[in-house]
């Protein structure tokens, strides 16, 4: 199966030692991509007792996972860490990463709905004899 990506371009792009990179593709997370994120992103010392912290801390964690299913951004190569992006990117440019992120799923998704799904293995309900 040929991998699903999604590509685009960023309004305002990240500016690079004087070169500017609009042009991304997303490829589709992966749980290592949720662990890269998480340690990426510093944990609040208040996140215990504070609503709006731990609202931040998911939305960064979050934003993070995207950041790391960049597979290409301009001719940036390597793309940089996740908080990296995040220190220069635009809100509005998130905007755009976030609806591709969200597009990808749903290639995702109806690339595997057609496909059969594997057999859960029968569970008995007796007790052995």
């Amino acid at each position: 199966m040929a991998v699903i990506l999604v590509s685009g371009s960023l309004a305002l792009g990240i500016l690079v030692a004087d070169a500017l990179h609009r042009d991304f593709e997303l490829r589709p997370a992966t749980l290592a991509d949720t662990y890269r994120a998480a340690e990426s992103v510093a944990v609040p010392a208040d996140l215990a007792t504070n609503q709006s912290a731990r609202v931040a801390y998911q939305m960064a964690i979050d934003d993070a996972v995207i950041l790391c299913q960049i597979a290409r951004l301009g001719t940036l190569d390597p793309i940089p860490a996740p908080s990296a992006l995040a220190s220069e990117l635009d809100p509005d440019d998130m905007v755009l990463l976030r609806e591709s992120a969200a597009e990808l799923k749903k290639k995702l998704q109806a690339s595997r709905s057609g496909l059969p799904a594997s057999a859960a293995p029968s569970l008995s309900s007796s007790a052995p004899g």
